[in-house]
C-alpha cells in the first residue's frame, strides 16, 4: 500500500490526538500514589455497659467460631475492648470481596446464641482503599462550646455538605462520637422513698413508640389504628410510673434525664481551642486533590455563613494536597528537564535540526496517546504514573531514533528522499516491533503480582507498555508522514565510505583480538558482577519514606487514664508550654498545630512555615515541651508523605501466643524492656496492655442472704448493671432519630457510696448492696486481643528513623528467637505481622517474578534470533546492567539514606527489558554479519561499527530522560529516586562496558559458526 497519498491525513489524526490527550491531561484523577486494595474486611460489635471478658465470651468466641468456615479467610484479629469489639478479616489478594462480603454476612446471621438485645456487627468491606484516608479536619470554637452543640452543627450543618462532594465515601467520627443515647439517672434514695424498683420503671418505659393495628370498620367506612406512644424528652420526664397513697410519681420525681454521647469522646483541639475531629474516607479511585479543593470550598462557605452564626469555624487538620501539588511538580518538572537533556544529546549526534525536530515529534503524539490510554483505562496521574513518563521519554525516541537515523543514512548515501522513507522505515520495522514486544512482555510478571504493595506498579507497567507501543505507530506511521515534509533533497550530504574502523571501534572491539584478554573479561567481568551485586545491595525496606513538612509528637501513658485527667494534666500542661513559648519567642515559626488525646496517649503535630526544620523542632518538643510530664514517654518524628495512603507500612507486630494471658503479659513485659534497652532509638510499644491497669470492682454474691431474699445471682447482676452503667430500655424515638435509653444510677463519688446504696426488694424493703455481695479491688487489662481465635499479646515495632526495615527485622527475629529459646515458659510461641510479614511475601514474590523475567526475556531472544546460544549471550549481558544499578544506589546511600524498597526492585526488572534491546541490536547484526561470509572478527567489528551510534543515541536519551528524577531533590522524590537511579546507573554502565564485553563474548569459539537461520534484518547505520 502506497502511505504517500494518505501523508496528510496521519498528520491531521496525530495532530488531533496531541489535542484530544492536551484535553484529557486536565480531566485525569491526581493522587499521590495509585489506588491499593487490601482484602480486608471489618466488624465492629457494640454491647454498651459490658466489659471485655463478657463480650469476648458472649459475642466474640461464637463470632469467630462461626468465621472459620468461612473459605478463603487467611488470618483474623479481633480487639476487645469495654462496650466494643472490632474484628478485621484478611483474605487472598486475589479474592473477590463482593462475594466475602456476603458470606461474611451470611456467616453473622448464623452465630448461635446472639443475644436479642444486642444488634449484628456492622460490616465495614475496605478492600477499596483500605485504611485509607483522604484528609481529616477540626470543628473548633474560640468560647467553650458543649458536646451537644458540636453534634448539632456536624450533623446538621456540616456533614450534610461534605456527602455531597463526590470524592467522599463517609465521615469517620469514632474518636468524637456522634451517636447519642438517653441516659435515665435515677436516685436509688427517691426510688427507696417511693418503695419503687428499677424493674418497675423499666417496665414503665418500655415500648415507648406510635404503634398501629389492623383496619377497624365501623358502618360503612374502614379507620386504621394507631397507638400515640412516642414522647418528646419534656413529655418523657413528666410520665406517670406509680400510685403512692393517691399521688401519680412521675420520673422527674426519682430521675434526671439526660441526651449524651453514645461513647465518651477523646479530647482534640486545634490552635490551643477544643474541637470536633473527624476524618474523610475516600471512595475508590478518588480525584484527591479535586475533592480536596471542593472540600477546602464548602469550609470556606461555612466559615462564611452557617457557622459563623455559631461563632465557630472548620478547618483541615491535615492537609496533603500541598504536598502532593509538590510532587506531582516536581515530577513534571523532571519530565520535562529530561526532555530537554535528551534533545540536547540528539543536537549533538545528528547536527542536524529537521532530524531532531523529527525524533521530538515523537515525544507530544506518544505522551498524548498514554494520556487517552490512562483516561479510557480510569488511571490518575500519580508520581508513580509520571515517573514511567519520565522514563518513557528515553524509550519512545528509541524507535524515533532508530527510523530517522536509518533514513538520513540512506539519503546520505544519496537516495531520493521518498525512497529512503520509505526503505529506511521497512529495513527497520521488524526490529522495532520485536525489541518492542520484549520491552513490553517484561511487565507482564509484575502485572501478574497480587501483594498489595505491588499494586504500586501497575500504573508504572501501564505507562511504560503504553508509551512503548505508541512509539511503535509514530515510528513508523507518523514519523514517515512527517519526513515527506520535513526532509529535503539537501538535507543531508552525501556519505563517504568510511574503509577502516574508528580508534572507538578498535578499543571498543580489542578483547575480540586477543584470546586472553577475552578470556580475562569473561572470568573476571560476569562472577565479580554477579558478586558485587549481592554484596553491595543496601538493606532491604518495604516502602520509602518520603518526608512531608510536618512533626509528630507522640506522648504515651504508663498508665490509662480518663479523657478528663488526659486533658487537664497531659494536654492543658503542653499547651500552656506551647503558649509560653511563643509569648517568650523561643518557640520554632509554625502555622498551625493540633492535638488529639485518648485514654492510653496524646499526639501533638506541627506545620513549619519552612522545610528542613525537623531538628530543631525536635530539640525544642523533647527539651521545653515534653521533657518532664510524669508518667509518660515521648517519641518526636518527622511527617511521612505515605501515612494516610499507606498506614503503617513501617511497623513490625510481634504476637505471643500459647498460654494463659497472665503468663503472656508478663513475657510480653520482659521482651519490651528486653528490646528497648537494646534499641533505644527505635519505637517500640505494646500493642496490648502488658499491664492490668484498669481498677475493676469484683462483686461476689452472697448466696445465703439471697437465697433468704429470693433473689438470684442473675438478678443482682442486673441491678448491679442498673447502678453502673445502665440496664437498657429500648430505643426513644425523638426528632426521627432513635436513640437508645439506658436506665442507670446516678453518678457516685467512692466506692463506700456504692456499698452503702440500698436497694427495693420486694417484701422485704431496703437492703444495702453490702449484705448482697462480697467487694474485692483488682485491676484488669484495658483491652484484649485474639489473633486467629487465640489469646495474645502484641508488640508493636517501628525501626529507628532511616533504618531499613529488612536489617532491623533479621536482627529483632534473631534476638528474639534467643530470648524465647532461653525462656522458661516453652509453651509460649511467636509470630510476625505487618512490615515483616509485608516484606517477607514481598520478597518471595519478587524471587518468582525475576526467575520469570530472566526466562521469559531468553525465550523471547530465541524467538529473535532463531538461536539459543545468542539469546543466552544477550542473557548473559543482564548482571552487568544489575551491578551498574546497584552501584549507583550504592552512591546515592552514601549522599542520603536509600535503601532496597520494593519500588526499587521493580527498577531491575525494568532495567532488565531496556538494556536487552542494546544487546539484541549488537547481537542480531554479528549473525547478520557471519552470514554474509564474514568471519567472527570481522562480523564483531562491523557489528560494533553499525550498532555503536544507534546504542548510544538510545541508550543515552533514556539515561537523561530519568536523570532528573535521581539527582533533583523535592517532596516526594524519595518514592521514585531509587528506581530511577537503578536505571540511570545500570544502562550507564552497560553503555559503558557492554560493546567491549559482548565483543569478548562473542569471539569465543562457540559463536563461530555460522547460524543456519538469520536473525531480522537489522539497522545497518554507519559509524
Amino acid at each position: 500500500m502506497n502511505l504517500k497519498q494518505f501523508t496528510s491525513l496521519v498528520l491531521v489524526c496525530a495532530l488531533a490526538c496531541v489535542a484530544l490527550g492536551a484535553y484529557h491531561a486536565t480531566t485525569l484523577k491526581n493522587a499521590l500514589l495509585p489506588p491499593i486494595s487490601k482484602p480486608l474486611i471489618m466488624l465492629v460489635t457494640s454491647w454498651q455497659g459490658k466489659g471485655a471478658d463478657e463480650i469476648e465470651q458472649t459475642l466474640i468466641a461464637p463470632l469467630e467460631q462461626q468465621l472459620k468456615s468461612i473459605n478463603g479467610l487467611t488470618e483474623f484479629k479481633t480487639t476487645v475492648l469495654a462496650g466494643s469489639a472490632y474484628t478485621k478479616l484478611y483474605f487472598p489478594y486475589d479474592a473477590d470481596m463482593d462475594k466475602m462480603y456476603l458470606e461474611v454476612l451470611s456467616q453473622i446471621n448464623q452465630v448461635p446464641t446472639w443475644p436479642t438485645e444486642v444488634s449484628p456487627p456492622q460490616v465495614i468491606n475496605k478492600a477499596s482503599g483500605a485504611n485509607s484516608t483522604l484528609a481529616s479536619a477540626m470543628l473548633y470554637s474560640p468560647r467553650s462550646v458543649s458536646k451537644e452543640e458540636f453534634i448539632r452543627v456536624m450533623t446538621n450543618l456540616i456533614e450534610p455538605e461534605l456527602t455531597k462532594i463526590s470524592g467522599i465515601a463517609r465521615l469517620e467520627k469514632a474518636f468524637n462520637n456522634t451517636e447519642q443515647r438517653v441516659d435515665i439517672s435515677f436516685d436509688p434514695q427517691k426510688l427507696a422513698n417511693f418503695d419503687l424498683t428499677t424493674d418497675a420503671v423499666g417496665h414503665a418505659m418500655r415500648n415507648l413508640k406510635d404503634q398501629s393495628g389492623d383496619q377497624l370498620t365501623i358502618g360503612s367506612r374502614e379507620y386504621s389504628l394507631h397507638f400515640n406512644g412516642q414522647l418528646t424528652i419534656d413529655e418523657l420526664k413528666r410520665l406517670p410510673i406509680a400510685v403512692r397513697q393517691g399521688h401519680i410519681v412521675r420520673l422527674e420525681e426519682v430521675a434526671q434525664i439526660e441526651v449524651k454521647p453514645l461513647s465518651k469522646w477523646g479530647y482534640a483541639s486545634f490552635q490551643g481551642h477544643r474541637a470536633f475531629y473527624f476524618t474523610m474516607e475516600p471512595t475508590p479511585n478518588v480525584d484527591a486533590l479535586s475533592t480536596i479543593a471542593e472540600v477546602k470550598a464548602v469550609f470556606a462557605s461555612l466559615n462564611e455563613g452557617a457557622l459563623k452564626q455559631h461563632d465557630m469555624q472548620i478547618s483541615l487538620s491535615r492537609d496533603d494536597s500541598k504536598s502532593i501539588h509538590n510532587a506531582l511538580n516536581q515530577v513534571y518538572g523532571n519530565l520535562l528537564l529530561g526532555v530537554l537533556l535528551a534533545c540536547g544529546l540528539l543536537i549533538f549526534f545528528f547536527r542536524n535540526s529537521s532530524a531532531v525536530m523529527l525524533i521530538f515529534l515523537a515525544v507530544p503524539v506518544c505522551l498524548a496517546l498514554v494520556v487517552i490510554g490512562m483516561k479510557l483505562g480510569d488511571y490518575s496521574l500519580n508520581v508513580i504514573s509520571l515517573a514511567g513518563m519520565a522514563l518513557s521519554i528515553g524509550l519512545l525516541l528509541d524507535a524515533a531514533i532508530i527510523v530517522i537515523d536509518n533514513i538520513f543514512r540512506l539519503v546520505r548515501q544519496g537516495l531520493p528522499v521518498e525512497r529512503a522513507i520509505s526503505r529506511g522505515t521497512k529495513e527497520v520495522s521488524g526490529a522495532i516491533i520485536s525489541s518492542t514486544l520484549s520491552s513490553i512482555i517484561i511487565f507482564v510478571p509484575i502485572i501478574m503480582m497480587e501483594s498489595a504493595e505491588a499494586q504500586l506498579f501497575i500504573d508504572l507497567a501501564f505507562t511504560i507498555s503504553s508509551a512503548l507501543m505508541a512509539s511503535v505507530v509514530v515510528a513508523l506511521v507518523v514519523l514517515p508522514a512527517a519526513a515527506r515534509k520535513l526532509i529535503k533533497g539537501n538535507d543531508a550530504r552525501v556519505e563517504q565510505t568510511e574503509h577502516q574502523p574508528s580508534r572507538w571501534v578498535t578499543l571498543f572491539t580489542a578483547p575480540a583480538r586477543s584470546r586472553l584478554i577475552a578470556t580475562a573479561i569473561l572470568v573476571l567481568c560476569l562472577p565479580m558482577a554477579i558478586f558485587s551485586t549481592y554484596f553491595l545491595a543496601p538493606n532491604f525496606d518495604v516502602l520509602p519514606s518520603p518526608s512531608q513538612n510536618n512533626v509528630n509528637a507522640i506522648v504515651l501513658f504508663n498508665e490509662p487514664l480518663t479523657h478528663e485527667v488526659a486533658e487537664h494534666r497531659i494536654a492543658q500542661t503542653i499547651y500552656n508550654r506551647i503558649d509560653r513559648a511563643e509569648l517568650n519567642n523561643s518557640a520554632p515559626d509554625f502555622e498551625v498545630y493540633g492535638m488529639f488525646c485518648n485514654t492510653g496517649m496524646c499526639q501533638v503535630y506541627f506545620y513549619p512555615r519552612e522545610s528542613g526544620q525537623f531538628d530543631t523542632f525536635r530539640n525544642w518538643i523533647s527539651n521545653e515541651i515534653l521533657h518532664d510530664l510524669p508518667g509518660t514517654v515521648h517519641y518526636v518524628m518527622p511527617g511521612n508523605l505515605l501515612s494516610f495512603a499507606l498506614p503503617d507500612n513501617r511497623v513490625i507486630e510481634l504476637n505471643l501466643k500459647g498460654d494463659t494471658l497472665p503468663r503472656l503479659q508478663e513475657a510480653g513485659r520482659e521482651i519490651l524492656s528486653f528490646l528497648q534497652n537494646k534499641y533505644p532509638e527505635a519505637k517500640i510499644t505494646e500493642d496490648s496492655p502488658l499491664y492490668n491497669r484498669v481498677p475493676r470492682i469484683e462483686f461476689t454474691p452472697k448466696q445465703e442472704n439471697l437465697v433468704h431474699l429470693g433473689l438470684t445471682p442473675a438478678k443482682l447482676n442486673e441491678k448491679l448493671v442498673a447502678l453502673t452503667d445502665g440496664v437498657y430500655l429500648g430505643h426513644f424515638f425523638a426528632q426521627g432519630n432513635a436513640l437508645p435509653m439506658y436506665l442507670k444510677g446516678r453518678e457516685l463519688n467512692s466506692i463506700e457510696a456504692l456499698l452503702d446504696t440500698e436497694i427495693a426488694i420486694p417484701g422485704f424493703g431496703l437492703v444495702p448492696l453490702h449484705h448482697l455481695a462480697d467487694v474485692k479491688m483488682s485491676q484488669a487489662p484495658a483491652e484484649l486481643l485474639r489473633v486467629n481465635g487465640e489469646t495474645t499479646v502484641a508488640l508493636e515495632i517501628e525501626p529507628p528513623e532511616g533504618a531499613a526495615i529488612g536489617q532491623f527485622l533479621s536482627q529483632i527475629k534473631q534476638d528474639i528467637s534467643e530470648f524465647i529459646g532461653d525462656y522458661e515458659n516453652q509453651n509460649i510461641y511467636f509470630s510476625y505481622m505487618g512490615s515483616a510479614d509485608n516484606l517477607t511475601e514481598f520478597l518471595k514474590e519478587f524471587l518468582h517474578l525475576l526467575i520469570i523475567s530472566v526466562i521469559t526475556l531468553t525465550v523471547l531472544m530465541w524467538l529473535t534470533l532463531k538461536s539459543w546460544r545468542m539469546a543466552i549471550a544477550v542473557v548473559m549481558s543482564l548482571p552487568l546492567a544489575a551491578f551498574g544499578g546497584m552501584l549507583a544506589l550504592v552512591i546515592i546511600d552514601m549522599v542520603d539514606s536509600q535503601n532496597l524498597d520494593i519500588i526499587t526492585m521493580i527498577g531491575f526488572i525494568i532495567l532488565f527489558g531496556l538494556v536487552i534491546n542494546n544487546a539484541i541490536l549488537l547481537v542480531s547484526q554479528f549473525q547478520r554479519s557471519l552470514s554474509e561470509g564474514l568471519s567472527q572478527q570481522q562480523a564483531i567489528v562491523q557489528a560494533v561499527t553499525l550498532r555503536r551510534r544507534p546504542i548510544y543515541m538510545s541508550t543515552g536519551t533514556s539515561i537523561l530522560g530519568m536523570l532528573p528524577l535521581m539527582l533533583i531533590p523535592g517532596e516526594g522524590a524519595e518514592i521514585y529516586r531509587g528506581l530511577a537511579a537503578v536505571i540511570v546507573g545500570g544502562m550507564t554502565l552497560s553503555a559503558l562496558l557492554s560493546l567491549s564485553f559482548m565483543s569478548a563474548l562473542l569471539s569465543q569459539s562457540v559463536f563461530a559458526k555460522k547460524e543456519k537461520e538469520v536473525a531480522e534484518p537489522a539497522l545497518s547505520t554507519t559509524a
